[in-house]
């Protein structure tokens, strides 16, 4: 018999053709499988057997119930004729291999594998075994009156459109994320969650991995450089797709090109209150309109604790509105006027505590007259203190006030702890203030750190190695660290009077069910300040507004191209449902007359054509087409300016594209607008230095030792213009980081900021991955391919070895450097380990976030497993088999 064989584990495939087994070998299939069998990590020393796990009904009675463990029998060979069982084959031999067999702790939920669930009615609508994985991963036993309140509501019963409003730390997130384990495990539909920032969508892929690990749906990452589009087509598994606003609209946008967007039943929006915010909210504003004209039938749900408008939202949405003041963790409001504490009722009104005393001495007194060391000593090393800062020089200046402050309590806490911490921040190249901080117990955190310094910051905290963070406002934002008291040191967000949005969003930190019993936020406000502060606090929260306006041309433009509209009269309904013609920014906008416009503009722009003119055809029914232009746009997610900029760069590039290294494929997709701005005393230096590939780029941008001199002299340079200037400036600094020089080394050759130089490469990134997408719709394969490969070297920093691990959600450079120089090299490797072993290689890894991680390398491997799958069938279909 002419036969394929490829063994993973015990489990063998065959088939009796000579041409499926070519097939399925040039699709990865045998390596990949096979790869999966054979482990060289640590902790994958034996062969796994699989645990069989109790029964579902012995779950739904206790909770948490270890099964005994038996040996999986090998399947039986495949009939002639049929490739693929109908048991999920290639994950029995995953879970053979031990991928998924794994040892756990104690506690760990088996879930019966051979008996698929099948009800549907014993947790809010889910299988019984759902409230032992709560109970497991999160230690929540019962929901909220309100949660269930919530998920009983008549809107979510008829699958209706839902905002719901509650504080921080209310408990928003279980609510969505049973409604879309419901989506995936129920309905057998694709869910979208949106969330505001990479850190959080990082954050939920872990909090979701073990759950999917367990339940059998896949959760996917599209963050930065992270995501296919379109995503993969499967046939057996569901899928939870976490984006961030930008990402979540390239993928809503793919699905309707393939027609394939109802596979997809529910979209969760966190934070829903930032469509009102300016750059971001437009995005979000374009997927949520995008969605609801598509009319796909998909439900809409927004969850935010700060919304002063509500039923403009609920209109734009067309949803029910379900509000509640809880929070399950009491939060005391104080705010500090001279040396007296006073508590902060709901009308603003303040009521005397306590007159703050401390043991400080005259000269500390002199160097703290507000009490700041004293009132982060009443809860530290016992539990955790935010200080908020208006500005990130501050945040520095306060982190180094209370390490001069520093108690005999807080200075012996976790000593090696903390000695281990500044060993890593140093090799992370962190500062000299923030490494000695480190020692205290203090650390500041701000966007000026690299992502890596931020997060064993992060790490540190939420561990107790470190009890104080200095921050700015982002940090409230972008990053769930909560603390039993938060401080804001000043009532300023940078030079801005703080509003009550920021405010709540701040004071929100303080207090978590399961982290702390109780919450307290300090206002720090000079008696002075107070009266404008308090009317200021008083205007309650802002409403969210439309700011659609600036991205009018790349919505409608959009809705052409995916074929949504065809002509001005369906792309003014297109307008007249979103927010913008509920809540403008400005008051009143007229419709019809932003509809005009913006047609106008997009065909004097030629990214619009009008198609069949005809004089008998009315001017509101005349066909549209977007143009090659325009589609490379809306295919790469990029505006129109940038995307001509491109095309004419890329034009210039072919008549002398330097490729003796990446530095002008790196000058091509560095942002047109950048904020740096190069000392050109430094710049001259830089120049000088210059290698082959330097100059002879520098050349064909028309940078020449002339301009260098100008540079040197202080002379205007006028044949080259300073974006081209500043760009290559930052070119340089991308093509040091894809040769792997440290971020500290880089930030101290070209005199900027870590987290500067964290966020160029971000975007830099994120316009390489549309530039590639515009050249395939281009039709310049060439640049494509070459844009392809820069992302993915670019967004691991030029080392390939690092590539697979820095997959894993969070995972930066220095925490794949650790688990890679500890022997966990593969994503294999990082799936076969046991918790202790992880703890035990890698510092400030919790046992906790060691199972995580452990979840979300299995997560993946299924996930590439099932992306084979899918792709071998589709041979088999395409070859009628």
């Amino acid at each position: 018999m002419n036969g394929f064989r490829s063994t993973l584990g015990s489990y063998t495939l065959y088939k009796d053709t000579a041409l499926h087994s070519t097939a399925l070998t040039s699709h990865g299939l045998k390596t990949v499988t096979q790869s999966l069998g054979t482990g060289t990590g640590p902790a994958a020393k034996r062969r796994w057997n699989v645990e069989s796990a109790a029964t579902e009904a012995a779950l739904a009675g206790a909770g948490c119930v270890r099964g005994a463990a038996t040996a999986l029998a090998p399947p039986t060979p495949t009939p002639r004729g049929i490739l693929f069982e109908t048991k999920d084959s290639f994950l029995l031999d995953i879970r053979e291999s031990g991928i998924l067999a794994a040892e756990t702790e104690e506690k760990s939920i088996f879930v019966p594998k051979a008996n698929p669930v099948t009800k549907h009615e014993g947790f809010y609508g889910l299988p019984m075994i759902v409230k032992g994985l709560f109970k497991t991963y999160r230690n929540i036993e019962q929901l909220y009156d309100w949660q269930e309140e919530c998920l009983n509501l008549q809107a979510i019963r008829d699958r209706l459109n839902l905002i719901y409003a509650l504080p921080t730390s209310g408990g928003k997130t279980l609510v969505a994320e049973v409604l879309m384990l419901r989506e995936v495990i129920n309905r057998k539909h694709n869910a979208i969650f949106i969330l505001p920032f990479v850190a959080i969508v990082q954050e939920k892929i872990w909090a979701l991995a073990p759950f999917a690990l367990q339940l059998e749906f896949l959760v996917e990452e599209y963050a930065g450089g992270k995501g296919h589009l379109p995503p993969k087509k499967r046939r057996k598994k569901n899928t939870i797709y976490i984006a961030t606003i930008e990402k979540g609209l390239a993928l809503v946008r793919s699905l309707i090109e393939l027609n394939r967007l109802d596979e997809v039943g529910l979209i969760v929006v966190d934070e829903l209150h930032l469509i009102g915010e300016a750059g971001r909210g437009s995005t979000l504003e374009t997927l949520l309109t995008t969605v609801i004209f598509a009319n796909k039938g998909i439900q809409i749900v927004g969850m935010s604790a700060t919304i002063g408008n509500l039923p403009d939202l609920g209109r734009f949405l067309k949803a029910e509105i379900f509000e509640k003041q809880f929070r399950p963790v009491e939060l005391k409001e104080y705010v500090k006027l001279g040396d007296v504490l006073y508590r902060l009722r709901e009308d603003m009104e303040l009521v005397v505590e306590r007159k703050l005393a401390y043991d400080y001495s005259p000269a500390a007194l002199a160097l703290d007259p507000d009490f700041l060391g004293g009132l982060v000593s009443e809860v530290v090393p016992g539990g955790s203190c935010l200080v908020f800062c208006p500005t990130k020089r501050n945040c520095e200046n306060v982190a180094a006030l209370l390490c001069r402050l520093q108690r005999k309590d807080m200075s012996q806490h976790r000593t090696e702890e903390r000695s281990a911490l500044q060993r890593s921040l140093c090799n992370e190249g962190a500062a000299p203030g923030l490494v000695g901080a480190a020692a205290a117990g203090v650390a500041f955190h701000h966007a000026g750190l690299s992502a890596d310094e931020r997060s064993l910051i992060e790490n540190a905290f939420r561990s107790g190695v470190i009890s104080v963070i200095c921050c700015t406002s982002t940090l409230a934002a972008g990053v769930n660290l909560p603390a039993r008291r938060v401080i804001v040191r000043a009532p300023l967000v940078g030079r801005q009077l703080l509003s009550m949005g920021s405010y709540k969003q701040m004071v929100g930190r303080a207090g978590r069910a399961g982290v702390c019993e109780d919450g307290e936020s300090i206002l720090i406000v000079s008696p002075r300040e107070w009266p404008a502060v308090r009317t200021r606090l008083s205007e309650g929260i802002p409403p969210a507004l439309s700011s659609l306006k600036t991205s009018i041309d790349e919505l409608l433009l959009s809705a052409v191209a995916l074929n949504l509209c065809r002509d001005r009269k369906a792309l003014k309904a297109l307008l007249e449902s979103t927010l913008l013609a509920i809540a403008p920014e400005e008051g009143s906008v007229d419709i019809d007359e932003v509809c005009n416009e913006s047609i106008g503009s997009l065909l004097r722009s030629e990214a619009l054509q009008v198609v069949g003119r005809d004089g008998h055809v009315k001017e509101d029914e005349l066909q549209l087409a977007v143009s090659t232009v325009g589609r490379a746009a809306v295919k790469g997610c990029l505006d129109l300016t940038t995307t001509k900029q491109l095309m004419k760069e890329l034009e210039q590039a072919s008549r002398g594209l330097v490729l003796m290294g990446c530095l002008h494929l790196l000058f091509l997709v560095t942002p047109q607008e950048v904020s740096i701005r190069p000392d050109y005393r430094h710049y001259y230096t830089l120049y000088s230095n210059l290698d082959e590939e330097g100059l002879q780029t520098a050349r064909v941008l028309g940078i020449t030792e002339v301009n260098a001199v100008r540079m040197m002299t202080g002379k205007p340079i006028t044949n080259v213009s300073e974006s081209v200037l500043n760009r290559f400036y930052v070119a340089l600094t991308l093509r040091d980081l894809y040769r792997r020089m440290p971020f500290a080394a880089v930030s101290d050759k070209y005199n900027i900021p870590k987290g500067t130089i964290s966020s160029l490469l971000s975007s830099a990134v994120a316009l390489c991955l549309g530039a590639q997408r515009a050249c395939v719709e281009l039709g310049s394969w060439t640049y494509g391919t070459l844009f392809d490969e820069l992302a993915s070297r670019l967004k691991h920093c030029g080392a390939p070895e690092l590539e697979a691990l820095m997959e894993l959600p969070a995972v930066k450079k220095g925490r794949a450097l650790q688990l890679h120089r500890a022997g966990f090299r593969r994503l294999e490797d990082v799936a076969r380990a046991a918790p202790d072993d992880l703890v035990a290689a890698v510092t400030h890894l919790s046992r906790t976030a060691a199972n995580h991680l452990i979840s979300a390398a299995r997560v993946l491997l299924i996930e590439k497993v099932e992306n084979l799958r899918a792709e071998a069938e589709d041979v088999m279909e395409g070859l009628n088999l």
